[in-house]
């Protein structure tokens, strides 16, 4: 068999095209092995092969590569098929066209679109052994925009392509969807035009791609057996880009008639119902991973799981729940729904120990039935990876009263042969630890019956992934070799929090994670593509670098990059700065300073806090106060708990320093404090040395690391995106390094976008020409103010300035944020150029003066700043009654119809 690969690739000077594949001739998958392919003229690339009949059945790809076999880039997508096992033609003719990463329609491959939105019907293709005279023309076109009553088609100038006759198209097949293929004898040495279109199979109505004909040139063959493969790439729609809007909601914020003072996933498809009658094509919603950690309303908190596989408790229907009817008192049982869902808030507490204490006992009553079912069987041998070691976790948990295993005695370390021990069938703590076998169980019942209704109603499921994990989780205890468990992660300072966040969670260790290929990501991710089609990876930038501070400190502003380049400290001289170590990087403190900031008790911080410093001029704390942590745990003492009030300014002084020391460097690197223009200690330099402490600080955070922390993120993200299909879309929000945009570009990942936070420095607000067509846009998200809030916490210029400039109204802005104004807000975004346009619930209600709630505030889900919020905002109106504000509804079915996003 002789097979010809041509392909039209206009590379640049010292590049080359080659070809890999997983057969011999063409190296064995093997890069290193690609065959390069002779240049012919004008971007056209060939190679010919000569294979005996074993070869008949591979796959290969393209590959661009440099003058020493480097690979600089790759035909995206999967594998390329050729299969003529079962029909070897004598010659094979491949005309493929090059796939780019940077293309909008990659995005419609994912699980998203291919398991949700776009699941076409399957048709059989015409495929022909040979015909006389003629060459076989398989026409090949990849669409994956393809509707369920749709059906590719192609017309063309030629009587086997129907003349351009619309009412007789000819119709591909899809066995490989979205390959979509038809086989056409053709004359040799002749000319066709032609397009594809959609056909559809309902009116037959055809709908041909826009743009010029596309044109094939027929090769004369030698012989009647002979097949040209012409591979064409994207459909041109004629709508343009595909655009979609949806509706975000954490779980336990939803509100039903049959829940329990909490969103339960049962609730879920009574909001699908609601979002598929407008036109919403997907749902988001928070974590929902078990946070059991304290067995209180701290718990509340969904990104402190102690498990980022078990689903949590919070979300289960007992309803639902085999034994349910006869082992729970119906009519009590009643009255404790009543009272829990009349309250306009989660008591977070009250339903936790409801749920507990009846599904404890059906588990008590069928246990036996329950631990003998095949189904039951099934999935603990699917999950047990994670199952056994979440439910000893729990169960330890609930012996020793407490998640923080270093306090378990022998326990604190995990075994693998104490979990084999402890979840033997005859070990005498298996029937509480198989409790949580239980629970999950019907988590994951309730949960994928959920996710598949929304497959089934072409609406995607979007999960949520946090950066972090919780300090005293399973997955930590487990394996906390992938975590530096002496740091924190973070952000720094940004206009919503001065003093930075902490959150807590250790920072990754990625190098340990990085010798099995990120096994544990790869874990976690396709254990969500069970739920989902799509994901938000919370601070995705958390790949390149994440913020860490050090677990002696409390605030956000004592962190530093991790990774980053520190300076070295030569570097200072080639800066032109006299390092002096005290005054750079320990707190600057002056009895001068201490009366601006303490007044008249600056005297009692003084003996108490503080000793002599090095110099006569200065001051330095005290050994027992040398850190924010021992601070802190001072005023958590009784007898302190009056002068609490000095605590937070007493940290003020602890970061009141240039320079932060890295550990083990012996004194010879450090990392900036960030925004150390802000302080004292800066300000009482000469002006000299501002300046150039200024560049410096400047340098390290916006220039120096660019090129490693992009590399970084393109060793990591790789990896870690393609172990599911899913479509995911990046949190690229505070302080984004420069290459970020550009590694989301390469990987094909969706960016975020929010009106109140341009991107851009030269935009007071998000603008549309700033907005790239891969990204998710919205007003706000959980950890803002929702659009009314947000309004009202505006000072007057500003209001002013985006009631007049960003929804073009006249006159003075109202205090308050009418519908007119919410309305102009919404059909901005649904009219930018992003392919999603996705609106917190508590946004889209605001449209209606009867269905909003009287208090913005009321709406807010979460206030970042406050490390102890609690998480218990529900909405108003019960998913039963959402389909019945017809007015309502109506109004948004036609801003998405007008807008395009249906």
């Amino acid at each position: 068999m002789k097979i010809t690969f041509r392909i039209n690739y206009h590379a640049n000077w010292g590049q080359q095209v080659a070809i890999v594949g997983s057969i011999p001739e063409l190296g064995n998958d093997d890069p290193k092995n690609a065959v390069r392919l002779q240049f012919l003229r004008d971007g056209d690339w060939q190679l010919i092969l000569r294979l005996d009949g074993k070869a008949a059945n591979f796959t290969y790809k393209y590959l661009l590569i440099d003058d020493k076999g480097a690979v600089l880039d790759s035909d995206w997508g999967a594998a390329r098929k050729a299969d003529f096992s079962k029909h070897p033609p004598t010659q094979v003719i491949f005309k493929d066209s090059w796939r780019t990463k940077y293309h909008n329609e990659n995005a419609f491959y994912t699980s998203a679109f291919q398991g949700a939105i776009f699941k076409a019907d399957a048709f059989k293709s015409k495929q022909l052994k040979a015909a006389k005279g003629k060459t076989i023309c398989r026409f090949q076109l990849h669409a994956p925009r393809v509707l369920p009553g749709q059906q590719v088609c192609i017309c063309g100038s030629s009587s086997e392509l129907g003349d351009w006759d619309l009412d007789k198209p000819l119709l591909l097949g899809n066995e490989g969807h979205p390959l979509w293929t038809v086989d056409v004898a053709l004359k040799p040495s002749s000319t066709v035009k032609y397009k594809y279109g959609l056909y559809d199979t309902a009116t037959k109505e055809v709908l041909l791609e826009s743009g010029d004909n596309r044109e094939l040139t027929i090769y004369d063959f030698p012989s009647d057996n002979e097949l040209l493969i012409l591979s064409d790439e994207y459909f041109r729609y004629p709508q343009g880009d595909w655009k979609g809007a949806g509706v975000a909601i954490p779980v336990f914020s939803l509100r039903s008639k049959k829940g329990l003072g909490v969103g339960e996933f049962s609730d879920l498809p009574l909001l699908i119902n609601w979002a598929k009658s407008i036109g919403f094509k997907m749902v988001q919603i928070l974590p929902i991973n078990d946070t059991s950690a304290k067995g209180n309303w701290i718990d509340s908190y969904p990104y402190a799981a102690i498990s980022t596989t078990a689903l949590h408790p919070l979300y289960l229907h007992l309803d639902s729940i085999d034994g349910f009817d006869e082992m729970v008192d119906q009519e009590v049982f009643q009255q404790e729904r009543e009272r829990l869902n009349a309250l306009e808030q989660i008591d977070y507490e009250a339903v936790m120990a409801l749920k507990l204490k009846y599904a404890r006992a059906i588990y008590d009553k069928k246990r036996t039935t329950f631990l003998k079912s095949a189904a039951f069987k099934n999935f603990l041998a699917e999950n047990e990876n994670w199952l056994k070691p979440y439910a000893w976790f729990c169960h330890l948990r609930d012996t020793h009263g407490t998640s923080d295993f270093n306090q378990w005695g022998e326990q604190a370390t995990f075994t693998v042969a104490g979990l084999k021990k402890a979840c033997g069938a005859r070990s005498k703590q298996y029937k509480d630890i198989a409790f949580y076998y239980f629970l999950q169980y019907y988590l994951d019942v309730q949960l994928k019956e959920a996710a598949d209704y929304a497959r089934a109603n072409q609406v995607v499921l979007k999960g949520d992934i946090p950066i972090g994990i919780y300090r005293y989780s399973m997955d930590a205890w487990v394996a906390p070799e992938l975590y530096n468990m002496n740091g924190q992660s973070g952000a720094p300072p940004d206009p919503f929090s001065d003093s930075g966040q902490n959150w807590g969670f250790p920072t990754y260790n990625w190098k340990e994670m990085a010798k099995d290929g990120y096994q544990w990501w790869q874990n976690r991710l396709q254990q969500l593509s069970r739920y989902f089609d799509a994901f938000r990876i919370d601070h995705i930038l958390g790949f390149f670098r994440i913020w860490q501070i050090p677990v002696e400190q409390v605030e956000g502003i004592m962190g530093f990059f991790n990774p980053a380049l520190p300076i070295r400290k030569e570097e200072f001289r080639q800066w032109s700065i006299y390092f002096d170590a005290e005054r750079f990087c320990r707190p600057y403190i002056t009895t001068k300073l201490l009366s601006e900031i303490f007044g008249d008790e600056a005297d009692f911080v003084k003996q108490t806090y503080l000793q002599n410093g090095s110099t006569n001029s200065h001051l330095a704390f005290k050994e027992a106060f040398n850190t924010q942590r021992k601070i802190e745990a001072h005023f958590q003492q009784e007898e302190n708990k009056a002068k609490e009030h000095l605590k937070v300014r007493l940290y003020r002084l602890i970061s009141n320093v240039l320079f932060f020391e890295v550990p083990d460097s012996e004194g010879q690197a450090f990392h900036p404090r960030i925004d150390f223009f802000k302080t004292t200690s800066f300000r009482e330099l000469d002006a000299p040395s501002r300046q150039r402490l200024k560049e410096m600080h400047d340098d390290y955070f916006y220039n120096r690391q660019e090129a490693f922390w992009k590399n970084q993120a393109m060793v990591k993200l790789p990896a870690i995106s393609q172990a599911t299909n899913m479509l995911i879309c990046g949190e690229d929000l505070g302080m984004v390094p420069a290459c970020v945009p550009g590694v989301m570009r390469d990987l094909g990942l969706l960016s975020l976008e929010i009106q109140r936070m341009s991107k851009n420095p030269a935009t007071e607000f998000l603008q549309d020409k700033d907005i790239p067509y891969l990204s998710v846009c919205s007003p706000s998200t959980h950890d803002m103010s929702p659009i009314r809030a947000w309004w009202e916490e505006m000072d007057v210029g500003q209001r002013q300035r985006f009631y007049q400039q960003e929804l073009f109204l006249a006159g003075e802005a109202p205090v308050a944020c009418s519908p007119e104004a919410v309305k102009r807000t919404l059909w901005q975004h649904l009219d930018w150029p992003s392919m999603w346009a996705i609106f917190p619930i508590q946004d889209l209600v605001a449209l209606d003066k009867e269905l909003r709630l009287a208090d913005p505030h009321a709406e807010r889900i979460n206030v970042p700043a406050n490390p102890q919020h609690y998480w218990r905002y529900r909405f108003h109106i019960n998913g039963e009654d959402l389909l019945t504000f017809e007015a309502f509804n109506d109004k948004l079915r036609d801003m998405l119809k007008v807008t395009g996003r249906v």
